[in-house]
Parts: C-alpha cells; structure tokens; sequence
C-alpha cells in the first residue's frame, strides 16, 4: 500500500489560503497529468478516466509538486482521486478534505461520495450530500450523477427521493459525456426504477454508456447481448463487449466471458482461455470464479 506522510503534506496544504486557479508550474502540471479528471475546467481533453490512473507515477508526480508553486490544494484534490481509484479511502479522504474545504470541485466530489458511502470515514450522509451538491453547482458532472445516487437513495435530503429530478441530473451528466450516469439511467429504465420499464431504452441508454468506456455499462451491455435483452440475442458481440469491459477493468465480465469460452458460444471453446479468465478474476478476490476453477481442475 502506497502511502504519503500527512504530516508534511498538512503544512503544505495549511499554507495555501485558497484554491484560486494559480497557473501550474512544471512540477504541478506533471501531477495534474497522472490524475486529473477530463471534467475538469482545462483537462477536457488531457484527464485520464479513473481506470487509468497509476497509483504510485501519481504519488510521485504529486508529492514533488507539492510546495512548489500555488496550487497545492488542487494537487491534494489529485492525489485524493487517485488514491480512491486505487481503493485507499483513508488516504483519498486525508487529501479531499483540504481541497473540499477550498472549495476545489474536484476534492468536493471526492470528499462527498467517501462521505456518502462512509469509505474512508465515518459516514456521514447529509454532509456527503451537501459537498457533492456543492460540486455539482460548481458544474462539475460526475457530481450531477452523485446527487442523483443520493435522491434515489434518500440520502441527503428530509423528504422521499424526488426520481423526476434525478433522471434529469442523470440525463444531463450522459449528455455531458459522463458514462456511468448512462448505466444507472440504463439500469433504471430495466428495473423501472422512477420510469416504465423499457428495454430496449436501457439497451440504447447501455450502448451510449459503452461509447464512453464505462467498464459497467460495457459489462451490462455485453449481458444485455448475451440475453437478448432490448436487442436481438448475439453472443458474438457480447464476447466483443466482455473483453472491452475487461480492458476496462470490469472483474465480473472474466467470470462470464469464461463462461461463453467454456461453452462455445460466441467463441470457439476455449477451455484453457476460460481458466486464464476465472484465475484473473480469482486474483481479484472473485469467490465464483475460484469455485469454477476448482471444478474444471477436478473435471
């Protein structure tokens, strides 16, 4: 587990009075190019989608930018979504605080959704829901998408989840390019969560969150393929859609695309190809994909 000393970085952090957008200096901009998202204000082409993001070239971009220029807060707001892309909330926390505490939409969002799902800190709902409606007022979409988690939920306001005003939020934050609002809106319209249930809008709203690259809304497509769910049953492309949710780091699609090389369906059979999957899922942690591994060993 990579870690950075907090202490150093506090004093750092404590020096910065705001969270103006100072330019970067070298130092900073090699920071913002390992972790900054692609929406935020002038990265729109520059960020890296979450799954792309390296832990340890960030930490180490990051912490020799800090203390050299006037940015360090939205270098702690980068250092805080890389260490949550790598699952260390407690050190993804450490650093969104600051930033959020600055106003920095980045470090809000992070600091809100940790907050929201009590990762990394003590859950605190109402908080989580303020800071990411904070963000989402400062036009940062993946808040958009995370308010609208919040009001379908019920967490974050007195009142039942309002699901008119999420669909909205959602459908503002797909049409901004961000995919996983085009899987929860897909999602909804399969489970007709606040809308009829309507699957081949699911499969539509599906395939747009696929243009975007998101590993779930890949993963949830490639099923849909599979099934025949709102689309015409074609294992072919689910094969297609499994691997390019695996190239985006989606655990469950080597479980099932194992599941069509054992079978023959889509793919030539493959059982050796099918093993490599389910051990790849199995490193994950993945407790089905270990259990078929263990019947084919003693097949």
């Amino acid at each position: 587990m990579i870690r950075t000393s907090f202490f150093a970085v506090g004093l750092l952090l404590a020096a910065t009075a705001s969270a103006s957008a100072a330019p970067l200096n070298a130092l900073e901009q090699a920071c913002a190019a390992q972790a900054a998202s692609p929406f935020e204000v002038g990265f729109e082409t520059t960020g890296l989608q979450v799954n792309e993001i390296d832990l340890e070239r960030t930490v180490d971009a990051c912490t020799t930018a800090l203390g050299s220029g006037e940015n360090d807060i939205r270098v702690a707001a980068w250092m805080a979504r890389a260490y949550y892309a790598a699952g260390q909330f407690d050190e993804a926390y450490a650093f969104a605080k600051p930033a959020a505490e600055h106003d920095v939409p980045l470090g809000l969002y992070v600091a809100g959704v940790l907050l929201s799902n009590g990762e990394g800190v003590a859950r605190d709902a109402d908080l989580g829901f303020d800071l990411l409606m904070t963000a989402a007022e400062a036009d940062f979409v993946p808040a958009f998408h995370a308010v609208a988690i919040s009001l379908i939920n019920g967490a974050g306001i007195d009142d039942d989840a309002d699901a008119e005003t999420a669909l909205g939020l959602l459908q503002f934050a797909a049409d901004e390019g961000f995919g996983p609002a085009a899987t929860t809106l897909g999602q909804m319209y399969f489970e007709g969560v606040g809308v009829a249930k309507d699957d081949v809008e699911s499969a539509r709203l599906l395939r747009l969150a696929a243009h975007y690259g998101d590993a779930e809304g890949l993963h949830e497509l490639a099923w849909y393929n599979e099934q025949g769910i709102g689309t015409a049953v074609d294992p072919v492309a689910a094969v297609d859609l499994y691997w390019a949710a695996i190239e985006q780091g989606s655990e469950q699609s080597m479980l099932n695309l194992a599941g069509l090389y054992l079978e023959g369906r889509g793919v030539a059979q493959d059982i050796d190809m099918a093993a490599e999957l389910l051990a790849r899922a199995a490193a994950l942690g993945n407790v089905d994909a270990q259990q078929v591994l263990e019947m084919i060993a003693n097949s």
